[in-house]
């Protein structure tokens, strides 16, 4: 089904006003930034808040590659707070959903695979807290 031209709204609405989709995924590019960024500053709670609003939107749109996307971010997110059973919970959904809905994206797949393999490296260690002590 394709949102833009069949689904507005779903039960029977009118289609979308031109460039709704696009716009739509502008609006879930700007959150995914957004929300990295406040991952990578360690403001978790901001992180999740925007990539789950993007996840949503994503959901609505029915654009199933965006939406895999979305879960290995917050994969990433999960990796950034040392979450690491709950990352993978979402780069396994992210793949799942990859390889059913956008199985010609080797590349994405491929950097699912590696962000996967990244929980299970060594060199990688948990967020260092305020009482923790350097190495």
């Amino acid at each position: 089904m394709d949102a833009e031209n069949n689904n507005f709204g779903k039960n029977n609405s009118p289609s979308p006003p031109p460039g709704y989709v696009t716009d739509m995924e502008k609006v879930v590019q700007t959150l995914t930034l957004r929300a990295m960024a406040a991952g990578n500053n360690g403001d978790f709670q901001t992180a999740f808040l925007n990539m789950e609003l993007g996840l949503w939107l994503a959901q609505s749109l029915e654009k199933k590659c965006l939406e895999a996307v979305l879960l290995n971010n917050l994969g990433l997110i999960h990796t950034l707070k040392g979450s690491w059973d709950r990352a993978m919970l979402f780069f396994d959904s992210a793949m799942a959903m990859a390889i059913e809905s956008c199985p010609s994206n080797d590349r994405f797949l491929a950097t699912i695979r590696r962000n996967i393999s990244c929980l299970f490296d060594p060199k990688i260690a948990a967020p260092k807290g305020p009482n923790d002590e350097s190495i």
